[in-house]
């Protein structure tokens, strides 16, 4: 398996944790939480888009920091914490569909 289908299924797993987990928050977090996990939700799916692309574009670096990323989903258990990772997942994103 190469890095990109990796990448496809630690990102794939990581934002089904934070659907899950807004699921699961408060209505009142949810409003909050909503915009920005959309937004993620949307960049996720261009860089879907590059990732089936022919050739490898995901280094191992960007394998590590995505497991990093998605063990602090896993970890999120308030409303800061998940806007926190949310943040900090749309950031890796943007600099792979830019």
């Amino acid at each position: 398996m190469d890095n990109d289908s990796k990448m496809l299924s630690l990102f794939s797993t990581a934002l089904i944790d934070l659907q899950v987990k807004f699921r699961s928050s408060p209505i009142e977090d949810r409003m909050l939480i909503r915009p920005s996990l959309e937004e993620l939700m949307s960049d996720y799916a261009d860089y879907q888009i590059k990732l089936i692309k022919e050739g490898t574009i995901t280094t191992d670096a960007d394998l590590a920091e995505m497991s990093d990323i998605k063990t602090e989903i896993e970890a999120a258990a308030q409303k800061q914490q998940l806007i926190a990772a949310i943040g900090r997942t749309i950031g890796f994103v943007a600099g792979k569909v830019a």
